[in-house]
Parts: C-alpha cells; structure tokens; sequence
C-alpha cells in the first residue's frame, strides 16, 4: 500500500542532530521546534503572573489577619525524560523548573543524549548561570541514581508505565515529591453523524506522524457501525497516500528511533495476524532499517498486545461500536488515560461525552492539538501519570505552596487564647447560629 522503503538514496544529517539520533523526518523536526518554542514563550510570559505571590481574602472571623500565598523553588529537581521528542520532552521540564527558581539535572534518554547537550549548550550561552542546568548521561542505573539522591528535591519523569511505577515507589519510599506523565493508548471516538473524512484524515495523521512514536497518538478507534464502512474505506485510501523512507525531505514520517521498539512493533503486528486479525496495510515487510509500514488493523480481539499494550509505532486498530455509550465504555476500558478524541457534528453531544471518558485531555473534532495549546494543563488520569505540565498548573508543579498569615493590627491577645472569658464563650456559641445557621 505505501510507498516502498528504501527506494531513494539516504540523506545524511549532522552528527548529533535530532534528526540523525531519532529517524525523523524534516518536518517532524519542524513540528518539535514548533512546539519547544511555544512552550518556551508561553512559560517565559506566563511565570512571572504565575509564580507571583497571592493575597488571599480571609474569613469573617480573621479580618484582623492578612493571607498570602507563595510559590518557592523546591530546590533540586531530578528530570527524566524519553527519546521519542528528544527537544520538547526535556524543554516542557527543564523550562519551568527554572523559571520558578529551581536548579535542574536532566537525565536524557540514553538513545538521544547530543540532542539534549546541544540544548544545554544554547541554555549556557544565554546565560543560564553555571551549575543550575546540569546533564547526566546514562541508562537506567543513572535514572535510579538520579532518583534515590538526597540531592533532589523533586522528580520529573516522562516516560512508559512500568518505569514510572518504580520511580514512584522510590519517591514514595523517601516521600520526595513527583510528576509522572506516561503511556498513552489513546481512543478516537466516531460517531455516525461525524465528518467522516476529518475524522479519518485525524486518525491517520495522529497514527502515523513521527512513526506513531508519540503518547498522544490515536491507536484505537471505535466508530459507530453505521458509518464504520465508509470510515475504514476513506482511512485505507488516505494511507495508500502515506510514505516512509529514507528521503526525510518528502516522507511523511521516518524509522522507528530503536531496534528494540522496532522489535516491539513488528512482534504485536505479527501477534495480531496470528490471533485472526485482519491488517489493511502495511503486511509487507521494510526492506532494510527500522521502517514500520502504516498498518491499519481491523478485527483485533481484545486477546491481542496490540489490543492491551501501547502500540508506539505506526499502527491504527479500528473497531466497531453499536452506539455512543459502547464507544465510551471502550475507550474507558483500558488502564491508561491520557488522551482521546471525539468526533460528532453535534458539540453538545461531544461536550456531554467528554465528561464521560476517562482520560486527563480531551479533543473535539480534532487530534493532538491540546499539546500546542500549552495554556491548558496537561496530564494523565489512571496508569497514564501523576500531575500536570503545561499551563499555569505546570509551572506552579515546580513550585512548593506556602501560605503565610500575618496578624494587622497587634492585639494583646487573641479571644480564644487563655484564659477564654465566659462571654466571649458564648459570643462564639452566637456566631455559629447566626453565620452557619
């Protein structure tokens, strides 16, 4: 169905460009400058309001008392970050750590390290001052270091489910505070009366752009059986359009990042066709390098990896529902919960639905796009992570709360202080009846 692999000669990148280490394509690249540079500018906007201290207005009963708000540095925070988004993983933690005061250690994915020093290298010549931004390279015995030190005061991890688990039982264990934003297997909801060909160009693109290596790609769809027909026919057809290669210049995406998750890929393709599924596209294998044609995937029992696990690599499962609340009950049959998507030309149905699916970032009629919408939070619910980035509620997670009360006006003592005089006891007793009834 896509274009043959291999079939134009192999561009070559600099050394230690984001290209070279991850097989994106140029405008993949394009897509991840985009968005660090979104986050950069709304965090560099929005903190100083962000951060700023609040003067909070007091009860009735402590007007004699002025409240505050402060948001201080937590001191040290420990970043973990993956190798699918090598620029805009690290710079959604290492920009807001910074701006609200903290210093950073950034543990970059040991496939995607120079990507990461080339960043902290920009970050030394604008000025960040010596020592605050600091990069350690390594695997997992670095990651659990990075972790278990008393020399991290917060831990920031973006990566898969099982990874994230551990590094919350160390957390835990040293009651150290931490953000978790992990796996996706996010759904797509199709509706009958739905725009049927944005609805399939989202699921196509969302499947497939970046090697499908993005944890807020769409994986499943559940569309409606009275459209599922047409739906599956126009997603096959626009794939038929996609292509791959090595010619990063004009495929629409490129090879996985690493042989292991290459491996992954093709084991629960292979899982699914042996378990009776039926695959639309991509049953040819690549030629040479880490290239996953664009797999369309029909019939897949819940049995199947591709079916229980995050896929991470170019593969849509397409499925068919009787009605909105069998699609809803789908998408929330799983134990992640990061994204999802709806599409209906009704939006207060899709508003209505929104509130029933579980998962932290809902789209209408739309794929992916709350990510450049870095106003909004951004995070998980169930297995799919612990906090948020993003918006205002991102930068205030790098940030420890602390409330300050100052009494105004120097009383020689409070009224509930010793000794409590018999009037003022009954004075209370009245305004519990007159303000609480």
């Amino acid at each position: 169905m896509a274009q043959a692999l291999g079939s134009a000669p192999r561009q070559v990148y600099p050394k230690g460009s984001e290209l070279s280490e991850t097989g994106k394509t140029d405008f993949d690249g394009v897509i991840e400058m985009l968005t660090t540079l979104e986050i950069m500018r709304f965090n560099r906007k929005m903190a100083p309001r962000a951060l700023a201290s609040e003067i909070r207005p007091l009860g009735l009963l402590v007007k004699n008392k002025r409240g505050s708000v402060h948001y201080r540095p937590h001191g040290v925070v420990g970043a973990i970050s993956p190798w699918n988004y090598p620029l805009t993983q690290p710079s959604i933690l290492v920009v807001p750590a910074l701006l609200a005061g903290n210093g950073i250690v950034l543990k970059p994915s040991e496939h995607t390290p120079l990507t990461a020093l080339k960043m902290k290298e920009i970050y030394d010549d604008a000025g960040v001052p010596e020592g605050i931004f600091q990069i350690v390279i390594g695997g997992g015995e670095t990651g659990r270091s990075l972790v278990e030190s008393s020399g991290t005061d917060l831990i920031a991890f973006t990566g898969s489910v099982g990874v994230g688990r551990k590094i919350a039982i160390s957390c835990a264990e040293r009651l150290k505070p931490v953000i978790l934003e992990l796996g996706g297997k996010d759904p797509l909801i199709v509706l009958k009366d739905a725009n049927l060909k944005r609805a399939a160009g989202a699921a196509v693109w969302s499947g497939f752009h970046n090697a499908g290596q993005t944890c807020i790609s769409v994986e499943r769809v559940y569309v409606e059986e009275a459209v599922a027909e047409d739906f599956t026919k126009l997603v096959t057809e626009m794939t038929d359009d996609v292509t791959t290669g090595d010619d990063r210049s004009i495929s629409d995406f490129g090879s996985m990042t690493t042989e292991t998750q290459f491996g992954k890929v093709s084991a629960m393709l292979d899982d699914a066709r042996g378990k009776g599924a039926t695959v639309l596209s991509g049953s040819e294998s690549p030629r040479d390098g880490l290239f996953v044609r664009p797999t369309i995937v029909t019939d897949a029992e819940g049995g199947t990896e591709l079916m229980k696990e995050e896929i991470f690599g170019p593969a849509i499962a397409i499925s068919r529902v009787r009605d909105e609340d069998e699609a809803v009950a789908q998408a929330n049959s799983m134990k992640f919960g990061l994204n999802a998507s709806i599409f209906t030309r009704n939006k207060r149905k899709a508003r209505r639905l929104a509130s029933r699916v579980q998962a932290g970032n809902i789209v209408i009629n739309d794929v992916e796009t709350n990510y450049l919408c870095v106003d909004l939070p951004f995070g998980g619910t169930k297995n799919s992570g612990i906090g948020r980035l993003h918006g205002i509620e991102g930068l205030r997670s790098f940030s420890q709360i602390q409330s300050v009360v100052e009494d105004r006006f120097g009383l020689k003592k409070e009224l509930w202080w010793f000794p409590v005089a018999g009037g003022t006891k009954k004075l209370f007793r009245a305004l519990i009846r007159i303000l609480y009834g």
